[in-house]
């Protein structure tokens, strides 16, 4: 379960001109100033060294996310880069709920476009994704770029930073409480 509010946001800029660093802001509805990020690691080939610029053409309110949503994000990259593929659908949302509450959601009209994802592991929120095909985006010159070890680097890191994401969300759902062991095939329980 991520935080989700690519619809509120009305602007913002990604940063990972500096190796290992990915700093940004995002200006959502509502809110006086801007989300601050200050994360770790890299972004995807496509957007490493670079600086995105992006804009919603048409923010919408996200009421759910006014409370509890941290404006200063610190953690840990995940996945950040514009160039993830996604079916876009052609319909309005009304007729595609339509369509999948009427078992014929194959017939609704979609097109296989480049996405924005910005995913990152906050220390405050867990893990936050910004999905859309809807922004418009800038990328800057590159300022230095990532070759196959540092891609497979990074990878790896945003494999753990999944895996510890779904433990702890495991242990928040009910699984294993903080401190207990995990019992051995065949032993013995109380």
């Amino acid at each position: 379960m991520a935080w989700r509010f690519d619809k509120c946001v009305i602007n913002g800029e990604i940063d990972n001109t500096v190796r290992g660093r990915v700093t940004g802001k995002l200006w959502l509805l509502g809110r006086e100033e801007p989300m601050i990020l200050d994360l770790v690691g890299d972004a995807w080939p496509d957007l490493a060294g670079c600086r995105l610029t992006f804009v919603n053409t048409n923010p919408v309110p996200q009421p759910q996310y006014d409370e509890g949503l941290s404006m200063r994000q610190t953690g840990s990259v995940g996945d950040i880069t514009a160039s993830m593929k996604l079916k876009k659908l052609l319909v309005p949302e009304e007729e595609w709920m339509k369509a999948i509450e009427e078992k014929r959601f194959h017939e609704v009209p979609w097109v296989l476009s480049s996405s924005l994802y910005l995913e990152w592991f906050s220390d405050r929120n867990g893990r936050v994704v910004i999905q859309t095909t809807d922004y418009k985006l800038e990328v800057s010159e590159r300022q230095w770029e990532a070759d196959a070890d540092d891609q497979a680097a990074q990878q790896a890191i945003n494999d753990e930073n999944m895996r510890a994401y779904m433990e702890d969300l495991g242990r928040a759902f009910g699984g294993q409480e903080d401190g207990q062991e995990e019992r051995k095939e065949g032993e013995d329980r109380d």
